[in-house]
């Protein structure tokens, strides 16, 4: 009888293309998978069933937290593991860390838990932050007792989970980020314009406000400069961020593609990789493919993100919210062509040593080895 698995992302339908390796792993060790998620089937189906991966739909949204959907969608994930005979919930995110375990629970299954970023939970600030924070944390407190194992991705998230008794501490287990795979990223050499790239969502917590404006400030200066954007809108809709994309894009300094499927292209067409994010990152993945294509990286000195960048090595880490410190590394970057040169090689090589895919998921499929 084949050994089931079942997955639990926000992003489920992505979920293959961003981590193919690790599917591919399991299923050679065995493993059928089936993957939940709160988008559509159709949209479930389109992206995972070609790849043979069942897809299950979720009555809940990305975000928020609605206690009757979360009752429905936990009856769902338990009916399914009962009829699939799933052995083991393996979820990724702090959104579904909660509802995987009290699904494995009533299941009486094992759970692991993949944190690979804690989201505006622990990021948001005043009041509402508080608010927020007191209503949620007695939830997960109590759910992630059950967790088998709680994977994280940078020592940031590892240290506030233990300052805050999310889980057991002699279950927690760390993992370099996502990993990348180098042959699917291979190096490129750098591009002669001065094009600057993002991909991730365009929401306000990724810093796209401030790289837009850092741009123009950017522009002042060096006027041939470009930047190319890629990834789904989140959130900038009707924003000043969203005016000054449309402004820029307009006056063909700036150049917006949406969601894409292929990465290594656009990493392949830019000379820098700058990614101001002040949402709380696991260890952003978008990174580590601009790393192993051999890229310059300008990141913030926030959780996740500094895992990424040895500053002054193979980028440029700034602050936070900062337009200023964020404008003064793309200048950084376009006055020193030497120095973007031995950057982009110094990424490749950091990327290669540290945060290997299969290095990664050897850790991760063998704890699913121990737990099934």
């Amino acid at each position: 009888m084949a050994k089931q698995i079942g997955i639990l992302s926000a992003c489920a339908h992505r979920l293959y293309l961003y981590r193919p390796e690790l599917f591919d792993s399991l299923r050679g060790d065995g493993y059928v998978i089936t993957v939940f998620g709160p988008e559509p089937q159709a949209l479930g189906d389109k992206w995972l069933k070609k790849e043979g991966i069942r897809y299950i739909a979720l009555p809940l949204t990305r975000k928020g937290v609605d206690p009757l959907a979360e009752y429905k969608a936990k009856a769902l994930i338990v009916r399914t593991v009962r009829e699939l005979g799933v052995g083991l919930l393996f979820s990724y995110g702090i959104r579904f860390a909660p509802l995987a375990n009290n699904a494995a629970r009533s299941a009486g299954i094992p759970c692991m838990n993949v944190i690979n970023g804690a989201g505006s939970l622990f990021g948001a600030e005043g009041a509402a932050g508080k608010l927020k924070r007191l209503a949620i944390l007695p939830y997960i407190r109590f759910s992630l007792r059950y967790s088998s194992r709680i994977v994280f991705q940078n020592l940031d998230d590892r240290r506030q989970f233990a300052s805050l008794r999310l889980g057991r501490e002699a279950r927690y287990l760390n993992v370099n980020g996502s990993g990348v795979n180098a042959d699917r990223y291979p190096a490129y050499p750098l591009p002669e314009a001065r094009i600057f790239g993002y991909t991730g969502r365009l929401n306000p917590e990724k810093g796209i406000g401030e790289l837009l404006c850092a741009f123009e400030k950017v522009l002042e200066t060096c006027p041939d400069a470009k930047l190319r954007l890629a990834g789904e809108p989140d959130g900038i809709a009707d924003t000043p961020a969203q005016a000054r994309l449309d402004r820029l894009c307009a006056s063909g300094q700036v150049e917006y593609l949406g969601e894409i499927d292929d990465v290594p292209g656009f990493l392949r067409s830019i000379r820098y990789f700058v990614f101001p994010s002040y949402y709380r990152e696991g260890t952003p993945r978008v990174i580590l493919e601009a790393m192993s294509c051999a890229r310059p990286v300008i990141t913030t000195d926030a959780t996740g993100c500094r895992e990424t960048v040895r500053d002054g090595y193979n980028g440029l880490l700034v602050k936070a919210r900062d337009v200023e410190s964020l404008t003064a590394a793309m200048l950084r970057f376009c006055g020193d062509d030497d120095m973007t040169a031995e950057m982009g090689r110094n990424s490749r090589i950091f990327a290669k040593e540290k945060f290997d895919v299969y290095a990664v998921n050897r850790v991760l499929t063998d704890e699913i080895k121990k737990l099934y």
